[in-house]
């Protein structure tokens, strides 16, 4: 991930509580445009100098292109009140041979797909695996990708849940692994949506966990019943596709 500062000084006599909020919703609509990654962004106050320290896939991410409407509203609205400009500039990476996110001309397959830990794009490339920045997408809903981010937050809380084992965890774990749950079935709604959107083949990721060990080899697909295992495992971890249902997992780890 790449480092952004974002900071602008502040040159006017606004009370700088009232911008610094003003600043946090730039920030919020920076990530409902799928430019920023994760909700941890440092953002502080020094002297007459408000900065934010989000996380970006590309070192271009916040460039003036991707902006949507209230991106530029908001910006606009900010250097009015500070009587100043937004600076953007790239501080860092988090690893020294981090390259960015997919570069694949096109896609032959995306994935829907996250985990509790993850502040990448929840839109994986099906050819390359890496994260798809959400704003390299037509826009899905009102100028933004806030849908997408809602189901992100509704599966990482479910992660978080079934990972902790204390409470909620059987729930937590159907909500993730059963194909008629809430979260699975507001994901594969999401999937449908991005390939018309995309005409690109959008699966939905199933996640797989089984108590005991078994062989789940020849498990048919819990959508349509088919055959769906893969002779030869994807490239990356995927040991299940169904073509027809738009559904992709994994071996349980037990398996």
């Amino acid at each position: 991930m790449f480092i952004q500062e974002v900071s602008i000084d502040i040159n006017s006599k606004v009370n700088k509580d009232e911008l610094f909020q003003e600043f946090n919703l730039l920030m919020s609509f920076y990530r409902g445009n799928g430019q920023t990654q994760g909700r941890i962004e440092s953002q502080y106050i020094n002297k007459n100098k408000i900065v934010a320290l989000p996380f970006t896939l590309e070192k271009k991410s916040l460039d003036k292109k991707n902006n949507n409407t209230y991106v530029t509203r908001q910006i606009e609205k900010i250097e009015t009140l500070s009587k100043s400009s937004i600076s953007i500039k790239t501080v860092g990476k988090t690893l020294e041979d981090y390259k960015g996110g997919c570069q694949c001309k096109k896609s032959d397959f995306f994935i829907l797909i996250t985990t509790y830990i993850s502040i990448d794009s929840p839109i994986t490339c099906g050819n390359c695996n890496q994260s798809v920045p959400l704003y390299k997408l037509p826009k899905y809903r009102d100028f933004g990708y806030m849908p997408i981010l809602n189901w992100e937050t509704n599966y990482q809380s479910c992660d978080r849940l079934q990972m902790n084992c204390e409470v909620g965890e059987r729930w937590s774990l159907n909500q993730m692994q059963e194909l008629n749950s809430q979260l699975s079935k507001q994901g594969i709604e999401i999937c449908e949506k991005l390939q018309e959107l995309t005409k690109i083949p959008t699966f939905y990721f199933l996640y797989n966990y089984r108590k005991y060990k078994s062989d789940q080899s020849n498990r048919p697909c819990p959508g349509c019943g088919k055959t769906w295992n893969l002779k030869t495992p994807h490239d990356y971890f995927y040991d299940f596709k169904c073509e027809d249902c738009k559904i992709i997992s994994t071996l349980s780890p037990n398996s």
